[in-house]
């Protein structure tokens, strides 16, 4: 784990050692054993079970979660309806077991959407609500969040009304806002918030709706840059906010705003590497579309704070120097 001094390691006894070794026979026996099924076709309950139990012990056997599939597809219980919703919600079980071992095994959660696509009738509600059970877990899991965003087009895709589809949007918007509430640094909760974005931004309708939206989207941004001015996720977001902004004018004022919050920023932390930078790309590019908003008085305090920069981020040293060599020239300072 991050932060965390590694401990050395402690030679295993001789009875550890012995353990050690059966576990591996075993292991491989088994391993075998179903590659064995595997080739000659064998598709039956005990090959099933058989694949459980390696799976257990080796969640990243892609090839072994294949052959589970081909298994499954195989058992003349799948062709009826009611034995293969109950085959697959003690699969879904099974899996459940595996994430809270290993949430970070890809083939795992391929296979759980597998599982839930093949369902009859799956629970979406209920996997929801798993899923935000497991992020409790690991917050920042880029597999749960994909797995999540799998979980709720499902669930849309079921709903009848447009009503109901935004309600889900609205749900979910809420919940990043609790995740990135809880975790400024949280990167999926962002990214997850920008997928959602426009669909809130859609269904605000007016311009004056549409401008309390973002006006929320820039205090949620502030509140996060000023827990963790260093940390990238809530500049990155801001920066993807400018990005799909078509409006013009809504553009400039974003970018004014910006480096106003900056500015009351830096006068707390004066030299706080990360909003220096900010400060110089956002002037920079407020220039490009609007130069009357960017005086001689404003581009001098880009030079200076790229001096500054060179003193306090030595390893960037050259790159602010080429910056300033730039800006100057362009600018005639």
């Amino acid at each position: 784990m991050h932060g965390r001094r590694r401990q050395a390691a402690k030679e295993a006894t001789v009875d550890e050692k012995e353990q050690n070794r059966q576990r591996v026979e075993k292991y491989c026996a088994l391993n075998d054993l179903v590659m064995q099924n595997k080739a000659q076709g064998v598709y039956t309950r005990e090959t099933l079970e058989a694949t459980q139990r390696l799976l257990e012990l080796n969640t990243e056997l892609h090839t072994v979660w294949n052959y589970r599939r081909e298994i499954f597809a195989n058992l003349p219980e799948w062709q009826d309806g009611e034995q293969r919703q109950a085959m697959l919600e003690k699969e879904l079980a099974f899996l459940l077991e595996i994430i809270l071992k290993n949430i970070k095994s890809y083939w795992m959660w391929y296979h759980r959407v597998w599982a839930l696509r093949s369902l009859p009738t799956p629970a979406w509600k209920g996997e929801l609500a798993l899923v935000a059970k497991l992020l409790s877990y690991d917050a920042r899991n880029y597999h749960g969040w994909d797995y999540r965003r799998f979980v709720v087009a499902r669930m849309k895709e079921s709903l009848d009304t447009d009503t109901q589809r935004d309600d889900v949007d609205a749900s979910e918007f809420a919940f990043t806002t609790d995740q990135i509430n809880k975790d400024c640094a949280n990167h999926s909760a962002w990214h997850n918030r920008s997928k959602l974005l426009p669909a809130i931004m859609q269904k605000a309708g007016g311009a004056l709706e549409q401008q309390e939206v973002l006006k929320r989207e820039f205090d949620l941004i502030l509140n996060a840059i000023y827990t963790d001015p260093d940390d990238q996720n809530g500049w990155l977001y801001y920066d993807w906010l400018l990005d799909v902004q078509e409006d013009e004018c809504e553009k400039q004022k974003l970018l004014r705003d910006k480096v106003a919050a900056i500015r009351e920023l830096l006068d707390l932390e004066e030299d706080s590497k990360r909003p220096m930078v900010e400060l110089v790309e956002t002037l920079v590019a407020l220039e490009k579309i609007a130069p009357h908003l960017v005086d001689d008085e404003r581009k001098k305090e880009c030079l200076a704070t790229l001096e500054r920069l060179e003193h306090i981020d030595t390893y960037h040293v050259g790159r602010y120097r080429d910056m300033s060599k730039s800006l100057s020239k362009r600018w005639g300072l």
